[in-house]
């Protein structure tokens, strides 16, 4: 984003006053846990704040947890490039997605745990605790370090800096604060951070509206009949009809390329872990299904629709070009097309002091999103790998695993720190941006395979063990062989046979539906290969949600 317009000294200023919030209220959170009873009183606050947030509180920091800067852009090129029929690429799977977390929230606290990797431990043992923990440190580092990166590379050229530098500045205050605070200071900023993303998206939206019906209007037009005339880009040659047009709600040419983003990304979407943990941090069961609905309703109209409306207005501001009857996003938009809309937007038509409001606006929420996942993996590395295996073990003090759990909020943040910068490098970034891919996949077939039989009563460790292992390998080795060795080329036995040939291929998804697959194949077969579980292994899921605080604390220890 250029910013020649508006004087570096504001964004250094209006930058170090949001810092100055950040650390009061890492300060605030750390000042509460140090107020508690017992080091181990403020070792559950540092990780769940006591079971003790209301649902607005829940819903607000899921969302704003939400606001990847990637997913964002992800939504606005998915509407550019396809019209209507972009929906189906993110939106409309995010919205279920959504109504997936919304129904989990009660079922998931019936479990006695803070974390799913102690979830799968209570259920079926640790080995199941130990499997799941390095996915999900993968998949949220590689999310965290690329928001971090992407939110450095908006900033960086407004307050004058480089993007190496950039990205140090950003982390050291997210660093301080959940050092400070943990999961306390994260919730606790996250509300601030919603509003910051809110206010990005919808001043953006409207702005483009009323842009693009000036335009319509000046055609003798509508915006809709505008894009009934604009044809479909299609810059990843999607299974479209090309007689289709950019209003087109559904314009594939079989119901396949639907399917695979659903069975592909929706289970581990709703499997993500920010929504299970805040949802096991409500002070009660109703709250976490009310901030669930909060959840689901602030993501649709604040998220998600602006973010899909803004491609579609995009089609009009910046109109496709046409090269040999070949459409392509507008050169206006630059190198990365429409995944710059939002930016080129702000800069082109926004007055300054707006524009550099909404850049401070759009790279300063991005720490909500930083600091949400690399929370998830702190807590993933300290209390499900090395609680287990090293402090309890080493008899450590509660007061020493509050110390060490803060040390490794800290260590997480720096190897995000150090994942960003190699962004910056044409051949490791290229890898990571797989890696970026690749990480959704994994959350579908490693983990949410694992998960959802927690509540399946025939289920044994040996069967989640195999599915959490069969499900990763074969998202990693297919992932290999669709984008390194066949290119996206290939046939899919049963799946071709009915949507026919490359149905799969033309997805970019095969990974995803294939790793799930195998890990649906390790779960069952390691499931009737070994004994039924044991009525204790059984009692790890609750009658009904545990709502006594002191009942799920002593439960979770034991």
């Amino acid at each position: 984003m250029g910013s020649a317009d508006v004087s570096p000294l504001w964004y250094w200023l209006v930058f170090f006053a949001y810092i100055v919030f950040l650390i009061v209220v890492g300060l605030n959170a750390y000042r509460t846990q140090k107020a508690t009873a017992s080091a181990e009183e403020e070792h559950n606050d540092y990780w769940i704040t006591g079971r003790s947030q209301p649902a607005y509180m829940v819903g607000m920091s899921v969302a704003s947890g939400w606001m990847l800067i990637g997913m964002i852009t992800w939504m606005t090129w998915a509407t550019y490039d396809l019209g209507l029929s972009g929906l189906w690429v993110v939106a409309i799977p995010w919205f279920f997605s959504n109504i997936w977390q919304f129904l989990m929230a009660r079922p998931l606290r019936r479990i006695k745990a803070i974390s799913q990797c102690q979830m799968l431990e209570k259920r079926f043992g640790l080995p199941a605790r130990i499997l799941s923990a390095p996915i999900n440190i993968f998949s949220y580092t590689i999310w965290s370090a690329a928001e971090l990166y992407a939110a450095s590379l908006i900033m960086a050229p407004a307050l004058g800096i480089s993007i190496e530098a950039m990205i140090i500045i950003y982390a050291i205050p997210i660093a301080i604060y959940m050092w400070m605070g943990g999961f306390r200071s994260v919730i606790n900023a996250n509300v601030v951070q919603f509003f910051m993303g809110a206010i990005i998206l919808i001043v953006t939206a409207v702005a483009m509206y009323l842009t693009a019906k000036g335009i319509a209007t000046a055609r003798g037009t509508t915006i809709f009949g505008m894009l009934e005339a604009q044809p479909i880009v299609n810059s990843m040659a999607y299974p479209v009809d090309s007689t289709q047009n950019s209003a087109s709600f559904f314009a594939y040419v079989s119901l396949s390329f639907p399917l695979i983003v659903m069975l592909g990304l929706v289970p581990g979407w709703a499997a993500a872990e920010d929504f299970w943990l805040k949802a096991q941090a409500a002070r009660s069961t109703s709250e976490a299904r009310r901030g669930g609905l909060y959840s689901l309703t602030f993501n649709t109209f604040i998220i998600v629709a602006p973010a899909a409306v803004i491609g579609l207005f995009g089609l009009i501001v910046f109109p496709p070009e046409a090269t040999d009857g070949v459409y392509a996003a507008a050169s206006s938009l630059g190198d990365k097309g429409a995944y710059n809309i939002i930016s080129a937007y702000i800069n082109t038509y926004m007055p300054p002091m707006l524009k550099g409001l909404l850049i401070f606006l759009l790279s300063a929420h991005t720490m909500s999103t930083v600091a949400n996942y690399s929370n998830i993996t702190a807590m993933n590395l300290s209390y499900d790998v090395l609680q287990p295996l090293i402090y309890k073990k080493r008899n450590w003090s509660d007061a020493k695993i509050v110390k060490w759990s803060r040390m490794v909020t800290v260590f997480m943040i720096v190897i995000n720190i150090l994942l960003a910068l190699l962004y910056n490098s044409p051949v490791i970034g290229a890898t990571l941006n797989d890696a970026y891919f690749l990480s959704s996949g994994l959350l579908t077939a490693g983990i949410s395979v694992m998960l959802y039989v927690l509540w399946w009563k025939r289920a044994t460790l040996l069967g989640v063990m195999l599915g959490g292992l069969f499900g990763t390998l074969g998202t990693f080795i297919f992932f290999i062989l669709e984008y390194k060795v066949w290119a996206f080329s290939y046939n899919t036995p049963i799946w071709d046979w009915i949507f026919g040939p490359g149905a799969m291929a033309n997805s970019y998804y095969g990974y995803c539906v294939v790793g799930l697959v195998c890990g649906i194949a390790g779960v069952i077969i390691g499931t009737y290969a070994s004994p039924p579980p044991t009525a204790e292994q059984l009692s790890a899921i609750a009658d009904k949600p545990i709502d006594n605080n002191e009942d799920f604390f002593a439960g979770m220890h034991s």
